[in-house]
């Protein structure tokens, strides 16, 4: 693999010429990074970059940016089909983005209809984390099964549904809000506004949170904490965790008691063939796994829970695109 740096640009190259011949744009929008990903009718890269989203130029500026950057990754290559990925509240039937909250100034945005302008070519919306479900289904983790739920932990929590081999959004565009199912009814606020809800209990920011509590009821712990406690990563408790510290590890155990219970109950809900679990948090491994399948253990059936497979994302940061990319051609072909 080519690696080439350009500016703020990360290019990379994939595979060799055979690959180029009708290829489809996948494109990833997030709060600080925009990523873009060609790739062939199996969801094989051929290329890849990453842009700065620059999300203070508005929906226009966003967009013009993203249309200018799609333009360059193309190049004289034929594109079959461009897929976007965006969060948020959103219609994929219109292409239309009602609120983005991590975007300023994205409220009520016809995105498919502006970047199809833009680049000439028809667009696929869809939510992101739909599309990184679809990924791992298409061309990852979950390519060998039909049912599969993904959860994605990062800053929040996140999911995708897929259900006998289809991408389910429900009539609004808003199912698979993974996140917000309550876990535990006295449990933190979470930004919903809700308590006890799952992203409260198990995303990057929760764990930063536990930290600092803990901290400030005058806990002892070896995790290394930065003097501007927001930048405090999951990765710095994990490390702490994995070389003995008492209060990382009770903190992972309490994420992953969290991420159990709500398996368990998606388990019971759907039957799936396997729950894949994605985002950075994900990296943590056994320190979230095998609480996870403990609880999920305890909170389903025994004849689900022995069918599923719980396990770690295949696509890494590229889920996003690859789906995208998914969804576009699946759009296309009808």
């Amino acid at each position: 693999m080519l690696k080439a740096n350009l500016n703020s640009i990360n290019l990379f190259i994939v595979g060799d010429c055979a690959h180029m011949a009708k290829l489809v744009l996948g494109i990833d929008l997030g709060g600080t990074d925009c990523k873009f990903g060609l790739m062939d009718e199996t969801g094989h890269i051929v290329r890849k970059a990453k842009y700065p989203t620059r999300g203070e130029l508005g929906p226009q500026g966003v967009l013009e940016n993203m249309a200018e950057n799609a333009r360059k990754l193309m190049g004289d290559d034929v594109m079959r089909a461009v897929g976007l990925g965006v969060p948020g509240v959103m219609s994929s039937a219109r292409g239309f983005v009602y609120e983005a909250p991590n975007l300023p100034g994205w409220v009520n945005v016809p995105v498919g209809a502006m970047l199809s302008q833009a680049l000439g070519l028809s667009v696929a919306v869809n939510n992101d984390a739909n599309a990184a479900a679809y990924g791992e289904f298409w061309a990852g983790a979950g390519r060998a099964v039909e049912t599969m739920i993904m959860f994605t932990l990062g800053t929040g929590v996140g999911g995708g549904i897929i259900l006998d081999g289809k991408l389910y959004t429900g009539p609004d565009d808003t199912a698979a809000e993974l996140g917000h199912m309550c876990v535990k009814y006295d449990g933190p606020r979470c930004g919903c506004g809700a308590f006890g809800c799952l992203e409260a209990l198990a995303s990057a920011t929760a764990v930063r949170r536990m930290v600092m509590e803990a901290l400030a009821a005058g806990r002892s712990t070896r995790i290394e904490i930065p003097d501007n406690e927001l930048e405090l990563g999951a990765k710095a408790v994990a490390d702490a965790a994995m070389a003995g510290d008492l209060l990382a590890r009770e903190i992972f155990d309490t994420v992953g008691q969290a991420l159990g219970a709500a398996v368990g109950t998606v388990i019971n809900i759907f039957n799936p063939d396997m729950i894949v679990f994605g985002g950075a948090m994900a990296n943590a491994g056994e320190l979230i796994f095998d609480p996870v399948r403990r609880e999920a253990r305890a909170h389903s059936f025994a004849k689900p829970f022995s069918r599923v497979q719980i396990v770690r994302a295949d696509l890494g940061e590229d889920a996003g695109i690859v789906g995208a990319a998914g969804l576009a051609l699946k759009a296309e072909r009808g």
